[in-house]
């Protein structure tokens, strides 16, 4: 049976749902950075891996992929104060929104160092003021914290593009793994009630955040995306961090 990879977050669960429920392939979960390190190793044949990852090794790659045209809900900075902090404490976990991060903070003249550190984000916020946060991590946190920035609003603002910040590749002939996830991905969007109340259920969140946040995710590059993609490699560039 082949492996194919899974963001371990809320953010894959309408476009793997039905792919699961079939049982087709192993479904290995894991955070984007562990699941870039496990595709190195062909541990999986395919899988989403961070977009700055894929800039840098350019693997063959596919049409899925996570993404958002405005806010995206998940990749967000909190704050405790009213201001961002002289320090932004960037969670280990990323690579994609850590270098995004980092170019907004220099395109837009602010202040704050981006630093990756370890740790959950309630280990994190005893020692910084702000933090940038990834996945469900995020979505439990701003429950509690203030956003002080969503980075697929402001990559938005800043580029008018579409933020990707996950792309799917494969070791070789992907082509088949990646029509039967976006077959999964459309079945999801044709039959987005039953899978709200199925990740209401399972995550224990409310089903009108869910709807917002699963219809703000793109997960089909289209020629926006592509655009987005190539200005964040291009951006990358320019500012030393590829």
């Amino acid at each position: 049976m082949l492996r194919i990879g899974k963001f371990g977050f809320i953010n894959n669960f309408l476009a793997y749902y039905k792919l699961e429920k079939e049982g087709k392939y192993e479904i290995v979960k894991a955070d984007p950075k562990a699941l870039a390190e496990l595709f190195e190793k062909n541990y999986v044949d395919y899988a989403p891996v961070p977009s700055y990852y894929y800039l840098k090794k350019k693997p063959k790659r596919h049409k899925f992929c996570v993404a958002s045209n405005g806010e995206v809900y998940s990749v967000i900075v909190i704050s405790k104060g009213k201001k961002l902090g002289e320090k932004i404490a960037a969670t280990s976990k990323s690579m994609t929104s850590v270098n995004m991060l980092r170019i907004i903070v220099k395109e837009r003249g602010l202040k704050s160092e981006v630093v990756q550190v370890s740790g959950s984000y309630r280990e994190i916020l005893k020692d910084y003021e702000s933090a940038l946060l990834i996945g469900d991590e995020a979505i439990k946190a701003r429950m509690v914290y203030r956003v002080a920035m969503d980075l697929g609003e402001e990559w938005k603002d800043l580029t008018g593009l579409p933020a990707v910040f996950g792309v799917a590749v494969s070791n070789g002939a992907g082509e088949k793994i990646d029509e039967d996830v976006l077959n999964s991905v459309r079945w999801g969007r044709e039959n987005i009630d039953v899978v709200v109340e199925e990740a209401s259920k399972k995550f224990r969140l409310p089903e009108e955040f869910l709807e917002t946040y699963f219809e703000a995710l793109i997960h089909e590059m289209g020629r926006k995306e592509e655009r987005g993609l190539r200005e964040y490699e291009e951006l990358c560039k320019a500012h030393g961090l590829l």
